[in-house]
């Protein structure tokens, strides 16, 4: 069912009965409402008893460290599903900067950063995917600097048609990390082929890099498409 707004309803999301709203790019519209899936991947579960873990913690942290994770909190603006911006909270921010710096195995994060950290993208990001006689998944990130301090986070898409031009964000899987002085130069396959495999045919694959400063702050992700070359 299509949805026609007006002046007065300029937008909608929720349920409505059944059904609930979404958009494609002819508009709004009502589809049936599915369970979203849960995956159960040891990923997964571990980001779920993190969230756990941490949310059982920020409980047992001093008054003076709340009030410093909110004191943070105040100086990020996001942007929520209307375009209207917002401040999260210290609760929020505290459980996001944890969940990443856990993807490294940094140590809990109590006491809030005096400010927001800034992150340098990786230069000469120019990523190749590489399938050698052995055969072997050789994936390099192409990167000509070494960013001092800097962690990564690598994702990866499965093999899809060479034609294709565009990912979709669900499409991305997180293959592995990597920090400083591993980026240069570093073979990275192994963590494409424990996720996907090794790619066989003429196929495209997506590699995108999401740099991370000291306290788990992300930064804007770089994304390529890569023709797997044999």
């Amino acid at each position: 069912m299509k949805v026609k707004l007006n002046s007065l309803l300029d937008d909608a999301s929720g349920k409505f009965g059944d059904r609930v709203f979404a958009r494609n790019p002819s508009g709004l519209y009502l589809r049936e409402h599915v369970d979203p899936n849960q995956p159960n991947s040891d990923r997964q579960m571990n980001v779920r008893d993190r969230f756990s873990q941490f949310t059982a913690r920020w409980g047992t942290i001093t008054e003076d460290q709340r009030v410093g994770w909110n004191a943070l909190a105040a100086l990020i603006t996001k942007t929520g599903k209307y375009g209207d911006l917002y401040n999260p909270t210290g609760h929020r921010i505290y459980i996001a900067l944890n969940q990443t710096r856990a993807e490294f195995a940094h140590p809990i994060l109590d006491d809030a950063p005096a400010a927001i950290e800034a992150n340098l993208p990786l230069a000469g990001f120019a990523p190749t995917v590489n399938v050698t006689a052995a055969p072997a998944v050789e994936l390099k990130l192409g990167a000509t600097v070494d960013p001092l301090g800097t962690d990564l986070l690598i994702f990866a898409t499965e093999p899809m048609s060479p034609g294709r031009s565009m990912v979709g964000e669900g499409m991305y899987r997180l293959v592995g990390t990597a920090q400083s002085a591993d980026l240069l130069n570093a073979d990275l396959g192994t963590f494409y082929d424990d996720k996907f495999g090794i790619p066989a045919g003429s196929v495209k694959v997506g590699v995108r890099v999401i740099p991370v400063s000291a306290s788990g702050f992300q930064g804007t992700p770089q994304e390529s498409l890569v023709i797997v070359t044999a």
